[in-house]
């Protein structure tokens, strides 16, 4: 039974996978996604809406406009280029927005609709436009790329095997679909499936975002420098941004190692 559950699981998960691709800006990589952008958007500015009306806008009016005027430039900057080469599919459903709030938490987020929160958490260490840039830069990849949409994706196909495979193998009332995942990927689904992904999509954000930086016209080399800062000053308890992300050296290498894809990006 084990044999042919991971088979079945394998074949429902691919014609899952199948049936609805996507290709991600500039790094060209397919993902399955399964929601509109119409779908994502609403749920994203409800998301937003509500966290806003719980949020305390920063005090700090100096680095709220730094943050403000970093997004707008590379947006815009995004905006052109993507214009120019046919990419603006990659724009849909998004509505830039750049906030900063009042929280001692080191972190940011971006919600798949484009809004971008920073905490004030993280100023001190993203102190300078092009260290603004770093994490902007991340966070403007995350919408392009539609991870948010992915992430979802990867849910619900998993949900709709586990649903799909219960039906005909007759698993028994009351066990859940994490159960099916356990059984045919022998491992727990969260850390078998889902974050791997997640870390897939910090290396493509990190990338991504150093691309958004060169286009904008900030200090590429700023970015390998800034996650340095970030590994020093670094704290598991109140760091979320290594919160299933990729380690600090791999990160910082891998930044490293686009330094000269990214410069191909450099307006002349």
């Amino acid at each position: 039974m084990k044999i042919q559950a991971k088979l079945l699981f394998a074949l429902l998960l691919a014609a899952l996978l199948a049936s609805a691709c996507g290709t991600v800006a500039f790094t060209g990589r397919k993902q399955v996604l399964l929601f509109s952008d119409s779908e994502i958007s609403t749920l994203s500015e409800q998301s937003y809406s509500d966290f806003m009306k719980t949020a305390t806008p920063s005090r700090d009016t100096k680095n709220a406009k730094m943050v403000a005027e970093v997004g707008a430039r590379m947006t815009s900057a995004l905006e052109s280029y993507l214009a120019s080469t046919g990419g603006n599919d990659a724009l849909k459903g998004l509505s830039w927005e750049f906030k900063l709030v009042d929280s001692k938490e080191v972190n940011a987020f971006c919600m798949p609709s484009g809004k971008i929160v920073f905490y004030d958490g993280i100023m001190p260490l993203a102190n300078t436009p092009d260290y603004v840039a770093v994490v902007m830069g991340h966070e403007i990849a995350h919408a392009i790329a539609r991870h948010g949409n992915e992430r979802m994706s990867q849910q619900q196909a998993l949900n709709a095997v586990g649903t799909t495979a219960s039906r005909i193998i007759g698993i028994k009332k009351g066990e859940t679909a994490q159960n099916l995942f356990n059984l045919g990927f022998n491992v727990g689904s969260q850390l078998g499936v889902l974050l791997p992904y997640s870390r897939q999509h910090e290396y493509e954000a990190d990338r991504i975002g150093l691309y958004i930086m060169a286009i904008a016209g900030y200090d590429i080399n700023a970015a390998p420098k800034f996650w340095e800062l970030m590994s020093e000053g670094s704290n598991s308890s109140d760091n979320d941004f290594f919160s299933t992300h990729p380690c600090d050296s791999k990160r910082i290498k891998a930044l490293q190692e686009a330094l000269g894809d990214a410069q191909k990006y450099i307006s002349k």
